[in-house]
């Protein structure tokens, strides 16, 4: 029994004197279930909404009830209803109303026609009687139906694979162009072979392109068979520009070899490459990039972590183009993320292979 005890002393003065196990034993599990907790949220947090009057003032009540609404963050109020659909692509708004009057002249009764984004099926019902509720209690009396229709955009079959599909695509470009390319970066390190690679007339620079280029092949392989899938087995066509959509999932792709190659170029091991991919790229771009839940849902500091995430910029440019046919202007701020945080990440992974090859 005093050898146990003896095994189990050594076990931990080990975890105690490395760092990265003392970290992941103790403050990543809290640390994940206050973020997860506070970002995955079933109940609405936040509706923004487009306002388009035609009535006149006769409907000034029930915007200004609508703009006081709880969960009403951001208003925009339109010149015309011709602007509803450019709205949700310029503003990012979850929803649009256009008021105006119905047939029977001045005094009948005002006519709302609603527009939701159903990309995100989950707050269809939410959204529509949230507003509804303020429609019946400004005009009409709770007991009431008020005189409003519903209409569906980007997804009228209010297909849930519609808000999966985007996810399930980065997920599969991040293990393979982050967990699977880090690793195989490390292994240079790990079987020794980097001092072979030194003694070669090769600069650094091209080294790490005779890496990327394989698995960036591969990724785009990945990204012609997803495409096909998604039309083929689950009916998901494209509504913008293919051309567009194909160049933006490689970008995405690159981004995530950026970081894989990043990770991959300072961690020592297998394990330690694979437990901050798993940890600190895989996991938030999971939560907090509007795939399990909407970013609208999650409290103002969650939203502003998500922001930092490739994944949330990924899933929002590739809804944009693929399902509300948006064109590189409205997605330039996705492009622009991805582009800057992969020349980051390729600059401080060029630092890190040349002094790893410099002390092989």
């Amino acid at each position: 029994m005093r050898g146990v005890w003896t095994v189990a002393r050594k076990e931990v003065s080990h975890i105690l004197r490395d760092k990265v196990s003392g970290l992941i034993l103790f403050a990543l599990p809290a640390l994940f279930f206050i973020s997860i907790g506070f970002a995955i949220s079933i109940d609405i947090q936040r509706i923004d909404l487009a306002i388009a009057n035609t009535a006149g003032p006769k409907a000034n009540e029930v915007i200004s009830r609508l703009c006081d609404l709880e969960k009403v963050n951001k208003v925009v109020m339109l010149n015309s209803p011709s602007e509803v659909e450019e709205s949700f692509a310029r503003d990012e708004v979850s929803a649009a109303i256009v008021i105006s009057e119905g047939e029977g002249g001045y005094n009948a009764p005002l006519k709302f026609d609603l527009f939701v984004d159903c990309v995100f099926t989950g707050n269809v019902l939410a959204i529509k009687n949230r507003i509804n509720s303020v429609i019946k209690s400004s005009l009409i009396g709770a007991e009431n139906d008020p005189p409003f229709t519903i209409r569906y955009l980007y997804n009228a079959d209010l297909n849930r694979k519609m808000a999966t599909i985007p996810g399930l695509i980065m997920i599969i470009l991040i293990v393979v162009s982050t967990m699977i390319f880090g690793i195989s970066i490390n292994r240079e390190k790990v079987n020794g072979t980097s001092r072979l690679l030194s003694l070669t007339p090769l600069g650094t620079v091209s080294i790490v392109m005779g890496k990327i280029i394989p698995y960036f092949l591969i990724s785009l392989v990945h990204i012609s068979y997803l495409i096909f899938l998604g039309q083929s087995v689950f009916g998901l066509g494209i509504n913008g520009s293919f051309l567009l959509y194909f160049l933006f999932c490689a970008l995405f792709s690159l981004n995530s070899m950026m970081i894989g190659l990043l990770v991959g170029s300072y961690c020592k091991t297998y394990e330690a490459t694979l437990i901050i991919c798993w940890f600190f790229i895989f996991t938030p771009n999971l939560f907090l990039s509007g795939f399990v839940m909407p970013v609208n849902n999650m409290p103002e500091a969650m939203r502003a972590i998500s922001r930092l995430c490739s994944g949330y910029h990924f899933i929002e440019g590739y809804r944009g183009i693929a399902y509300k046919g948006t064109g590189f202007a409205e997605n330039l701020p996705f492009i622009s993320f991805l582009t800057i945080q992969s020349l980051v990440a390729l600059i401080l992974a060029l630092l890190g292979f040349s002094r790893r090859y410099s002390k092989s």
